[in-house]
């Protein structure tokens, strides 16, 4: 019995060896980064503006703001662009508000109306006229998988398009408004990268919702599942609450990047492309390489 109990404890220390050395390469491979000078913006600015320019057929906003420094990336950020999905991002918040004001209840029941339906993202679409389900299940359909028959659900309990897009004026943003129901695939809706990462910055990290509707939003845009835009370059310790957003003229991505430490990027690239052109896709992917190379 002495000899295995003998080896156990060998083995043992020998893991909590190396997941020390483990602890101890992230640890120093990410001080220098957090306590790097305010210029690592500036720097970043040009070799972005690069990488733009190998794709002459696309045009890109892209916003950064790090939580560690005054200084930000504002690259055609304040510009208009098709808001596809990512004008779910204000509708998420606008529903949080009246949550957090008591005005709707999470267990609120919904129905399913010939006019929620939306072909695009989401399963709701194949489900029959008269289906039940909650204002927190429509809530994490909208978000996670993207559904669009649950986002005009949510819209219609906000009072419709018109109701909705006043309240999303008073959140104070310069270039995001509803007009249509979703699925918007003209791209009759609209954002900006600056709007969306303030936006989510003020929601998740800031004093806009309640702690409780904070909680709920980030541990929802945790789970969206599509990781194949700005999540696709980060590294395997960071996480990013975020929402995607997809049409065939337009293509982006915003939230807020963890990185280990306590280090948080608010981020939103969004970027026009020729009809469903990969190439869009693949310039935030460069993109976020960057990011984490110099930021994370």
């Amino acid at each position: 019995m002495g000899k295995p109990l003998k080896s156990f404890s060998c083995k043992s220390i020998l893991i909590s060896f190396l997941i020390l050395l483990c602890l101890l390469h992230l640890l120093f491979n990410h001080i220098p980064a957090y306590a790097e000078n305010k210029n690592v913006t500036n720097i970043l600015i040009p070799k972005i503006q690069t990488k733009l320019k190998q794709y002459p057929g696309l045009f890109c906003g892209v916003y950064i703001k790090p939580s560690w420094t005054d200084n930000y990336i504002n690259i055609n950020g304040d510009s208009v662009f098709p808001a596809a999905s990512l004008i779910k991002i204000p509708i998420a918040v606008i529903l949080l508000q009246k949550i957090d004001k008591k005005e709707i209840s999470w267990d609120k029941v919904l129905t399913l109306k010939h006019y929620h339906y939306a072909s695009g993202a989401g399963y709701l679409r194949t489900r029959k006229i008269g289906t039940k389900l909650t204002l927190r299940e429509a809530f994490r359909l909208m978000l996670t998988i993207s559904d669009n028959t649950a986002t005009n659900m949510i819209i219609d309990v906000l009072g419709g398009v018109t109701a909705t897009n006043k309240q999303i004026s008073k959140l104070k943003l310069k270039n995001t408004k509803l007009v249509s129901w979703l699925g918007d695939f003209k791209g009759t809706n609209k954002t900006c990268p600056c709007d969306l990462a303030n936006l989510l910055e003020r929601s998740l990290e800031g004093e806009l919702l309640l702690k409780s509707s904070r909680k709920v939003l980030k541990s929802t845009l945790l789970d969206v599942q599509n990781k194949s835009l700005i999540k696709n370059g980060l590294g395997r310790y960071t996480r990013f609450a975020h929402k995607t957003g997809t049409i065939g003229i337009c293509v982006g991505d915003a939230g807020i990047i963890y990185f280990p430490f306590g280090k948080k990027v608010a981020i939103s690239i969004i970027v026009k492309r020729p009809f469903n052109s990969l190439n869009g896709q693949k310039i935030i992917r460069e993109i976020s390489r960057l990011i984490y190379e110099y930021l994370g």
